[in-house]
């Protein structure tokens, strides 16, 4: 790392005392008890001692002591004990010279660490020395107060953050406000917390590393709440910090500044801590930065450009790994109005014909193995083929059921358009295949599984085991814990009570065994979308494949309305989809539900240009959407089903009734819980598996 010059003092000069023959440590020993108030106490005696092995500089000025650094140093750290400057020499870079003049001392520490109370407020002196905070321990004091324990690393990074700037993997740097959310206790309202979290999922770590900047501790330093901060700093342990150049060279930080121009800093104050976690990652050849902060986000085009850095929001981020890797798609609208797909035996196709649409050329397959693992399944009728009304070939399914286990040697899907929303669907029926054969588990054996797949078969919870293969053992059961059941009676190693299962454990077990529900008492919300919207979000009344439940382009998307008020105000949250009338299409019916983890109210330009991938409104119909202050509320659902028997509205009168509930949908409303488990008991529970 390369660093420009030490900050300069004034005059001023420093030796070792034990070579200053006019020092006497009294003098020392004097200036220690007139700052005591923030300083440790130390016997006299150990100024003494300190002197003796070296481990005390001391700074005069015109013949006068102005300041001193005393230290020790231990398997390779430098541990500063005290840094003082007298008060008349303060503000002159005077206590960072020390601690420069500390490390020329020991080359070969590795690095320098300083242990603080916090109510000393000195904060920004430990950060102008390059050190950072790390953790914090309880203070020895008669208050008990608290210790802040700063760091600067020394030398060449460690192993870790070698690792991940060496990793062939594109590196990701998050923000602090990402990292907050996926940190923060459940009582801080985080408006992001839920699209945070979706970047926890085990497959992204097989696909992008993650670090953060350093300006992150000093972010979460400046919490005051003393059992949030500890719980955040503790949470973002495993992160890896990036090196840094600050505080000696900031061109970065400086140019990036200005690249922002005057008038974004006006608005946004913490722009100057923005560009830190930026000019890290931009130095460290990140290729993501990722943040919930709309103006950063906003200014993508020219840090791509002038950076080549990517900054997105914690979805569109997994939207672009999936999209590199095979296995997502942005919503193509008009696919489920356009494909007629149904499945034929394998044998009606040449040998050559398939060997054409499914060998996987990418993972440098051989024609002979795959013709060889075709013919297997051929001889016993086990393949199947996706096609639509043209006749082209879509997919290839080849299954060995037996007693227990699903089991799938060859899962491929044809390029195309649309490849990657049909691996999603793929990954869904293959849970319902194994349900409607009387299976407890479904495994994916397939030796040279394309990435596309791979990516679908995790997006959906398939668990990948040591050998490769992935597997799920989907339950086609519903579980309400209100009513006291045991989870335990239906997942094996589920050995939680009812009341020891959170909302986001349930939402885990769902997508993990899905089709299970696990109905607890998250909020529950109608939702009313015109036909011709829900006909072309969810194909509702019309379907890609002939199973509704393995409806799927993506685990989310998202729905535009008017921007007058948020309608999720608790989140997760449970959906009914309401398709009501529209010109000639007079539906009236709860078709599907899905699980709510967002609701943004957004100015309508930002609202498309964020989320248009993930929804079927075009640019004129966000605008027509928005409320008359030209916002527009964005609803961002995951893990959408058509219901297997769609819900009519005099049936849902006639169950809402008992709950004091009418059927007035002109906007989302939220509708008691026990209702919406009594919809689906009666309307969504297929029998499939039991």
């Amino acid at each position: 790392m390369t660093q420009t010059s030490a900050p300069k003092p004034a005059v001023a000069h420093w030796v070792p005392a034990r070579e200053d023959s006019a020092a006497r440590i009294s003098d020392v020993i004097a200036l220690a008890k007139k700052h005591r108030q923030t300083l440790g106490f130390l016997p006299d005696a150990a100024f003494q001692s300190a002197a003796e092995a070296g481990n005390l500089v001391l700074a005069h000025r015109d013949g006068a002591l102005v300041g001193y650094a005393l230290y020790r140093v231990t398997r390779s750290t430098i541990k500063l004990t005290h840094v003082c400057v007298d008060t008349m020499a303060r503000g002159q870079n005077l206590g960072q010279a020390l601690i420069l003049h500390v490390i020329g001392a020991h080359p070969e520490a590795q690095a320098i660490s300083a242990r603080c109370r916090r109510d000393y407020n000195l904060n920004s002196f430990w950060e102008a020395a390059g050190l950072t905070p790390s953790s914090e321990i309880a203070g020895r004091n008669a208050k008990g107060l608290p210790l802040t324990l700063w760091r600067r690393d020394l030398g060449e990074p460690d192993l870790l953050s070698a690792g991940v700037l060496e990793s062939d993997l594109p590196l990701a740097v998050l923000d602090s406000n990402v990292v907050i959310d996926l940190n923060a206790s459940a009582e801080i309202e985080r408006p992001f917390r839920l699209e945070s979290q979706a970047l926890m999922a085990d497959w992204l770590a097989d696909e992008v590393t993650f670090a953060v900047s350093k300006q992150l501790d000093h972010e979460l330093n400046e919490n005051n709440n003393d059992g949030e901060r500890v719980r955040q700093v503790a949470g973002s342990q495993d992160l890896v910090r990036l090196p840094t150049t600050r505080p000696y060279d900031t061109t970065l930080e400086d140019t990036l500044l200005a690249d922002f121009g005057a008038a974004a800093h006006v608005r946004d104050r913490s722009l100057s801590k923005d560009v830190k976690h930026l000019a890290d990652a931009i130095r460290a050849g990140a290729r993501y930065f990722v943040t919930n902060d709309a103006g950063v986000i906003g200014a993508g085009s020219w840090l791509r450009e002038r950076y080549s850095l990517t900054t997105v929001s914690p979805h569109e981020l997994i939207s672009d790994v999936l999209d590199e890797s095979g296995a997502y798609q942005p919503y193509a609208a008009g696919v489920f109005e356009s494909i007629d797909l149904h499945w034929l035996a394998a044998r009606e196709f040449t040998g050559a014909d398939l060997e054409r649409a499914f060998m996987n050329f990418g993972e440098h397959e051989q024609g002979a193995a795959f013709r060889a693992q075709l013919r297997t399944a051929l001889a016993h009728d086990a393949a199947r083929l996706l096609v639509d009304h043209k006749g082209a070939l879509l997919a290839l399914v080849t299954m060995e059921p037996d007693t227990e286990t699903l089991r799938v040697p060859m899962l491929r899907v044809a390029g195309g358009q649309y490849s990657s929303s049909i691996a999603l669907q793929l990954a869904r029926q293959l849970r319902i295949d194994a349900l409607r054969g009387g299976h407890a588990a479904v495994v994916v054996t397939d030796e040279r599984l394309p990435r596309r797949l791979l990516g679908a078969l995790r997006e959906d919870g398939f668990t990948r085991r040591p050998d490769g293969q992935l597997f799920s053992t989907p339950v086609d059961r519903h579980v309400s814990l209100s009513d006291g059941q045991d989870l335990s009676r239906v997942l094996d190693g589920i050995a939680a009570t009812p009341e020891a299962i959170s909302p986001a454990l349930s939402r885990d077990l769902e997508w993990q065994f899905w089709p299970l529900k696990v109905w607890d008492e998250t909020p529950c919300y109608v939702v009313p979308i015109k036909p011709n919207f829900s006909m072309s979000l969810f194909g509702y009344p019309l379907n890609l494949l002939p199973q509704r439940r393995a409806l799927g382009l993506s685990r989310r998307h998202v729905y535009f309305r008017s921007g007058h008020n948020n309608p999720f105000r608790e989140l997760p949250a449970r959906v009914l989809w309401y398709a009501s009338t529209h010109q000639d299409a007079n539906v009236q019916e709860f078709f599907a539900l899905s699980l709510g983890v967002g609701a943004h109210v957004l100015p309508a330009e930002e609202a498309h240009e964020r989320f248009n991938a993930l929804g079927v409104y075009r640019r004129k119909d966000v605008l027509a959407a928005a409320s008359k202050d030209g916002n527009v509320t964005v609803l961002v659902m995951e893990d959408t089903e058509i219901l297997t028997k769609p819900i009519s509205l005099d049936e849902f009168r006639s169950r809402a009734a008992t709950y004091g509930v009418t059927a007035e949908f002109q906007a989302p409303r939220r509708i008691p819980p026990s209702l919406f488990r009594e919809l689906m008991h009666e309307f969504n529970a297929s029998g499939r598996g039991r």
